[in-house]
């Protein structure tokens, strides 16, 4: 599985970008949108900014990658709980009760 991330350039040095989002800073190429400016929002694959986009559509991808990491998270510590063995009797329980 492939992911872009959206991030919002910060500086531009010839062809390559200053980017960051949520406290990562990092440098992709404008290679592939030669239009892009300070100030966008960028999709960012494997080091290459690769479509701009605007504020409310990183803003909706950056709520639904946190929601992701929330589900995730109830995951893994539904996970660690069974192998403890934590909450299994009172999930036994409430089945007979």
């Amino acid at each position: 599985m492939c992911l872009a991330l959206p991030m919002r350039i910060t500086a531009i040095d010839g062809d390559l970008a200053s980017i960051a989002a949520e406290g990562l800073e990092q440098r992709a190429s404008l290679a592939l949108v030669p239009e892009a400016k300070v100030g966008d929002y960028v999709l960012v694959h494997a080091g290459y900014a690769i479509s701009v986009i605007d504020e409310e559509e990183a803003n909706e991808t950056y709520a639904l990658l946190a929601e992701l990491a929330e589900a995730a998270e109830r995951e893994d510590a539904g996970d660690r709980r069974g192998e403890t063995g934590e909450g299994l009797a009172a999930d036994g329980a409430a089945e007979g009760a």
